[in-house]
């Protein structure tokens, strides 16, 4: 087994496991771990607490010296002497609780600034696959209300446990010097005290961490309605969806309850005790003191030690609820922080040559879950300054292939290398500043056009930045605005549009001066016009480099030296565009698929021919004639992105034929995604059946990208088939056949809709 696997095994264990959270001790020694690197200032913070404590514990030895040497022999000299003592003490104690507070305010925030740093550099270093499955509500928890809990416990909760904790165990040891047959009676009533916690504390921690859970489920909930509100304002979604947070609110307020008062539960048991304690004790010794077996001053003595127990009692009963929490939010972190990267680069590991021989997948099979593989058994060469197209189904593994070279992911067998070093033992910094990367939905940060290009290589000069710029023919348009290069893009690149935005990302990349160029389907989520604009541009600065494209627009990639052809993880096909259609495979019906359409210079319109239409089993009856009627009929319906194309319900009146772009399907009441086979895109229909049957739709389609439609209405379909029920029947007969025949195919599912 690999170590890409083990690590995928243990993350998976460590997803499935149901933790009960951290327990205070366990809390205490994660924070002594982080404190650890401050030694210094956590000894000026110790010694601090002592002499305050001993302040506090001084005290009560002093009242019995004031009574019983003072006050009842009438002795001022002692009286003047002691109280001197005192004063000085409280100068020297006051001080230290100043100092105290300082060195515990600046060790505290640098160990949270230590632990913010550490997952921060957690999170740049996971894995892709984290991501896909992890919410981004619950990774904002861990860095929001998570370490705000530890903070306040790095802070103030620890000082103040640890300080109570040494006045409660000093004051209980004196109470033994003092009158030792009341301390006896302490001791006998003390485990009462001590009761009440062990018995609540385990479940107060464990409701504490199921609560940082929920808090987390809460806080994605708003993400996600934030991110997904156009299609709560379309779908009218608002009540449906505040009554769901409504009952989350209600799940979290009913947990946070019982958490909270099984926190409180545990600290006031022991400060209740504490005060039984005191009463007991204070009824026994007056006895004693008025029976002549007890000095006063020892008596006052006594109960202003056991006032100091109480004290530190009840300090300690305020702060558990505190540490009980934080102990939840620790856990929390530390179960982050157990997520390990499944790339793991080797120390000391040599530095790769620029690319200039041969990039090779040796037998490589790699699977994102232990229950299905990505790849199986790929084996390619290609050699430097090749431009390479990976293409296939939905889903066959094209990406994977990207990741692997990328090596975002390490494979489970085989091994890809670079000019014959295997990329596992190499450096990975070696590999990333001689590639460039443009993918379909490129990150901009919100901060400047100049910043955003340099990216691509932090040193460069702007002159630098201006070349690569009009590489990527984007110079002139940022001449025009009028900050030009100081611009600043937004919020994810918000003031700029999708062909922009893709501009500024070949621009980055171009200024890497890369040997390899990494293309991720880079224009799928743009219109027909701005993708063929997009792809001249890297069809011209791909001949300087060694290029890897993924596409499901073959049209885009006919001019590239070598075509891959995956299919269910498996490399089926290689080799030029006209010798893969020779061979009549899988590359021969993809392109069939997507070919015969026609579309216009500026993309918002197209035609489509008659052989294509008869790929469709609906109209594969028809004869050339009756075929080219309906490719006259067809119209043209461009959408944007995010666009409804019909509602779940609507009348089935119209079959449609995808020429560019992305279509979803959502099919739950409530407007969310489902998952499974959903999407359609270029060559692909839908509405066939519901159109022949006059079914009402079954889903509601809306676009994921830019998307360009041919569109049949029923009624046109009906005038056509008008006059003869024989070719009708016949239609009707050979639909349904294929639907049952195939009912297990991407065809089947979308022709249902």
């Amino acid at each position: 087994m690999s170590e890409t696997q083990r690590s995928r095994r243990r993350t998976t264990t460590q997803d499935s496991s149901t933790t009960h959270g951290l327990t205070l001790a366990g809390f205490l020694s994660r924070t002594l771990h982080y404190f650890r690197p401050y030694v210094g200032h956590t000894a000026v913070v110790l010694v601090a607490l002592l002499v305050q404590a001993a302040f506090r514990v001084a005290v009560p030895i002093a009242y019995q010296q004031i009574f019983d040497r003072a006050v009842l022999q009438r002795d001022m000299a002692v009286l003047t002497r002691i109280l001197g003592l005192l004063l000085a003490g409280w100068v020297v104690q006051a001080t230290a609780s100043l100092v105290q507070d300082f060195f515990s305010a600046k060790s505290g925030n640098r160990a949270m600034s230590d632990l913010r740093l550490a997952m921060f550099d957690h999170l740049l270093r996971l894995p892709v696959g984290y991501y896909s499955r992890t919410d981004s509500g619950d990774l904002m928890s861990r860095f929001s209300n998570d370490l705000a809990v530890i903070e306040n416990a790095f802070v103030r909760s620890v000082h103040t446990f640890l300080f109570s904790a040494l006045i409660l165990s000093t004051s209980l040891i004196l109470l033994f010097v003092v009158e030792w047959r009341l301390a006896l009676i302490t001791l006998v009533a003390l485990p009462a005290a001590l009761l009440g916690p062990k018995l609540f504390s385990g479940r107060a921690q464990w409701l504490s961490y199921q609560c940082k859970k929920l808090e987390a489920k809460v806080a994605a909930s708003i993400q996600e309605a934030i991110g997904s509100h156009a299609v709560i304002r379309t779908f009218g979604l608002q009540d449906s969806r505040l009554r769901d947070f409504r009952q989350q609110l209600a799940e979290l307020v009913n947990l946070a309850t019982k958490a909270r008062f099984a926190a409180t539960l545990a600290s006031r048991t022991a400060s209740q005790s504490v005060y039984f304690i005191q009463v007991l004790t204070m009824g026994v010794g007056a006895f004693l003191a008025i029976h002549g077996f007890l000095s006063v001053g020892s008596l006052v003595a006594f109960v202003a030690l056991l006032l100091n127990v109480a004290n530190a009692a009840n300090h300690l009963s305020a702060v558990m609820p505190e540490l009980l929490q934080a102990s939840g939010g620790m856990q929390r972190v530390l179960d982050f922080l157990s997520e390990e990267p499944t790339v793991r680069e080797v120390q000391g590991s040599p530095a790769l040559p620029r690319l200039s021989g041969k990039i090779c997948f040796e037998d490589v099979s790699f699977g994102y879950r232990q229950s299905s593989q990505a790849l199986l058994g790929v084996n390619f060469t290609v050699n430097a300054g090749e431009s390479v197209a990976v293409v296939g189904p939905s889903g066959s593994g094209k990406s994977t292939i990207l990741n692997l070279i990328l090596r975002l992911y390490d494979p489970d067998e085989g091994r890809v290398t670079l000019d014959g070093l295997d990329l596992r033992y190499t450096s990975e910094s070696s590999l990333r500043a001689q590639t460039g990367v443009v993918l379909q939905d490129s990150v901009l940060f919100n901060t400047t056009l100049l910043e955003n290009i340099r990216i691509g290589q932090p040193d460069a000069s702007e002159a630098d930045v201006r070349r690569a710029a009009r590489k990527a023919e984007i110079h002139d348009l940022i001449m025009s605005l009028p900050n030009r290069y100081r611009t600043r893009v937004g919020e994810g690149g918000s003031h700029l549009s999708g062909g922009e935005r893709q501009r500024i990302a070949i621009a980055r990349a171009i200024l890497r001066n890369p040997a390899l160029l990494i293309l991720d389907e880079p224009t799928s989520a743009l219109d027909p016009a701005t993708a063929t604009a997009v792809n001249t541009t890297l069809r011209r600065i791909g001949r300087e480099c060694t290029v890897f494209s993924t596409t499901h627009r073959l049209g885009s990639i006919t001019h590239m030296n070598r075509i891959l052809v995956i299919e269910r993880g498996k490399m089926v096909e290689q080799g030029r565009h006209q010798d893969l259609l020779d061979r009549q495979g899988v590359y021969h019906r993809l392109w069939s698929k997507q070919s015969g359409f026609t579309v216009s210079e500026d993309g918002r319109s197209a035609q489509c021919s008659p052989e294509r239409l008869k790929a469709i089993p609906l109209l594969a009856g028809l004869d050339h004639q009756r075929l080219q009627t309906i490719a006259d009929l067809l119209v043209s319906e461009s959408y944007p992105e995010d666009r409804i194309v019909y509602s779940k319900g609507e009348p089935g009146d119209r079959f449609y034929l995808i020429v560019r772009g992305e279509v979803e399907q959502i099919l739950s009441p409530d407007g969310s995604r489902g998952g499974g086979v959903r999407k359609m895109s270029d060559g692909d229909y839908f509405g066939a059946q519901a159109m022949l049957d006059a079914m009402p739709r079954q889903a509601t389609l809306q676009t994921a990208a830019p998307t360009l439609l041919l569109s049949l209405r029923r009624r046109q379909f009906e005038d056509l088939l008008a006059g003869e029920p024989g070719l009708r029947a016949r239609i009707e007969r050979e639909t349904r056949h294929r639907r049952i025949e195939q009912h297990d195919t991407f065809e089947t599912l979308i022709a249902r809709f």
